[in-house]
């Protein structure tokens, strides 16, 4: 794991609607990197970032958002005691955006490590998944299914965002993720708010997955990242795109979900709290659905 381009990532300013810095950092590494490591890659009038990399029909996608929620500023990043966390020009704690740049650095390194890859990159999340939205439909034509990285800390999945699931139950597709995903503990199913996964599933009924990618407190001054963490999606992330292969799966849209109806999902439900700008998960006290 490239720890210092993580370092690099949470570095570069950026916020909703303003993503341009994120976007310019981007292109000038793939474009460094080369299209024999990173394929090629694209941008939108939205700030959208899209990298395609192979020849094959069928590929499979990772996605990130690359907005924060913090405002533009410089922030230097520290490492200690195996976290990354940020320190503002007064020696202070400050929010690093690791939501979602920890997404981002991820599908990043995935990218070099398969032939047959696609990356999509999306801006305005945090403001309602706006890049996700307006992406181009004809983008998405060719892809078999999209993972996420969205998820904080480590062990979560969204079995619904924003109250869309987001694959079919007993479907191909989460039949051959399971065990990938049960080997690596990625077991905790929750009803989270809405991400771009949630925009995709609904415009193209397309499977979908968020996955955690090891970051915490998030929209915090005090969020921070855990680099076993982050080394623990990446590794999930690996096992499970050879596991759902390059191949299209059904697409088959389904209600809205509820606890009762999810077979897969603890009874939880989380709430963003605007003024504190963190979301909250509490429980409802109401028992796992059986199978």
């Amino acid at each position: 794991m490239r720890i210092e381009l993580l370092k690099q990532i949470l570095a570069v300013p950026t916020c909703s609607r303003q993503e341009g810095r994120m976007v310019e950092f981007l292109v000038q590494h793939v474009r460094q990197r080369g299209p024999a490591r990173c394929g090629e890659i694209t941008t939108d009038d939205w700030n959208n970032v899209f990298i395609r990399k192979g020849s094959i029909g069928i590929l499979p996608c990772v996605a990130a958002h690359i907005d924060t929620v913090h405002p533009l500023r410089p922030v230097e990043i520290v490492q200690h005691d195996g976290i990354l966390f940020g320190i503002d020009e007064l020696e202070q704690r400050t929010g690093i955006g690791a939501d979602d740049k920890a997404g981002v650095f991820i599908c990043l390194e995935l990218l070099e490590r398969f032939d047959n890859i696609s990356v999509a990159l999306f801006a305005s999340e945090e403001i309602g998944c706006v890049g996700a939205h307006h992406a181009p439909a004809a983008w998405f034509q060719n892809l078999g299914y999209v993972v996420e990285f969205d998820c904080p800390a480590r062990g979560l999945l969204s079995y619904t965002s924003g109250g869309v699931r987001l694959f079919q139950n007993d479907g191909d597709f989460i039949q051959r993720a399971m065990p990938a995903l049960n080997r690596h503990g990625l077991t905790n199913w929750q009803d989270h708010p809405f991400t771009d996964v949630m925009a995709l599933r609904e415009r193209f009924g397309i499977s979908c997955l968020n996955l955690s990618c090891g970051y915490r407190n998030w929209h915090r001054s005090d969020e921070y990242v855990v680099l076993d963490e982050v080394q623990a999606a990446l590794d999930s992330g690996k096992d499970l795109l050879r596991a759902l292969e390059c191949r299209r799966t059904p697409s088959m849209l389904t209600a809205a979900a509820t606890p009762r109806q999810c077979w897969m999902s603890p009874a939880f439900n989380w709430q963003y709290d605007d003024q504190s700008e963190s979301r909250q998960a509490r429980r409802r006290g109401r028992d796992r659905p059986a199978r």
